[in-house]
């Protein structure tokens, strides 16, 4: 259960917190909300003004370290460490509180070791700025649900014979997943074949995507909500086979239902399609 006091940091290789020797002594920009952006604009002859949806922008957590070595020479290796773990990146990384289950993708844009020579014999300081480009807070944990493409009941079996066949009773194609956080979560969907036009339908709040195209069996095609990267077995886009007027899928704070629907191929009986959805309780 998340907690209140701050517990453990994990970035990269590193472990900051109880246990480890690099205390954390502060950290700022967490549960603060980020900037918002807004597009208000004045009223005419009126008192106030016309309001735009609210958006934020990136989020920057700062963070505050003390170091804490055996001796000099184990200091200087606790800021080697950190240096190594802390060089500029190419794409966000993962920062983790373990303790209150929060994940937040980062980039390191500002570290700061000063040298104090009447202090320094085995304790140290530091200091480290990570910049979001995405300010959501995801749970630690990511989950999946999957269900099989809907399909209508066999109905009866001619010639009828005793004990009357019926056929099958078909499947939904429905499910529900939960976002525990308080902010939509932007989920991944995997399709796998083989399957013909494929849609995903969130039924509570409405807007369904369909991809036009054909999966065939040991094949699968990913849907990123948030990138709107569409890969056919990871590698090659695919934005092309989305249909145009398609909305894209959201999880909604709760429960939410979705809806699987495709068309068989010819020659596959008894081929199941998936849908296999995985997504992060979310926040800002």
């Amino acid at each position: 259960m998340p907690q209140q006091k701050l517990g453990r940091i994990q970035w990269g290789p590193l472990v900051f917190g109880p246990g480890s020797q690099y205390h954390v002594t502060a950290i700022e920009g967490l549960d603060d909300l980020p900037e918002i952006r807004a597009e208000d604009i004045n009223r005419p002859d009126q008192h106030g003004d016309y309001t735009s949806p609210d958006t934020t922008g990136a989020r920057t957590i700062q963070i505050g370290l003390g170091l804490r070595g055996e001796s000099p020479d184990d200091l200087r290796a606790l800021t080697l460490a950190l240096r190594a773990a802390t060089q500029p990146q190419r794409q966000p990384a993962p920062l983790q509180l373990l303790d209150q289950d929060v994940l937040v993708y980062g980039k390191v844009r500002r570290r700061a070791v000063p040298y104090d020579a009447e202090a320094l014999w085995a304790l140290g300081t530091a200091a480290l700025e990570i910049y979001c480009a995405d300010p959501y807070l995801y749970s630690l944990e990511e989950y999946t649900a999957s269900t099989t493409a809907y399909s209508p009941a066999a109905g009866r079996t001619y010639p009828l014979t005793h004990p009357r066949s019926y056929g099958s009773a078909g499947t939904s194609g429905r499910l529900t997943v939960v976002n525990n956080g308080a902010s939509p979560a932007y989920p991944i969907l995997r399709i796998d074949g083989p399957v013909a036009n494929p849609s995903v339908e969130q039924v509570t709040t409405g807007g369904s995507i369909t991809i036009d195209a054909t999966i065939q069996a040991g094949e699968y095609l990913t849907i990123d909500t948030r990138t709107r990267a569409v890969l056919l077995m990871d590698t090659s886009p695919r934005r092309s086979w989305v249909r145009g007027g398609s909305q894209w899928p959201l999880l909604m704070p709760g429960p939410n239902e979705l809806a699987y629907r495709g068309s068989a191929l010819p020659g596959a009986p008894g081929q199941s399609s998936l849908l296999t959805v995985t997504w992060r309780d979310t926040s800002l």
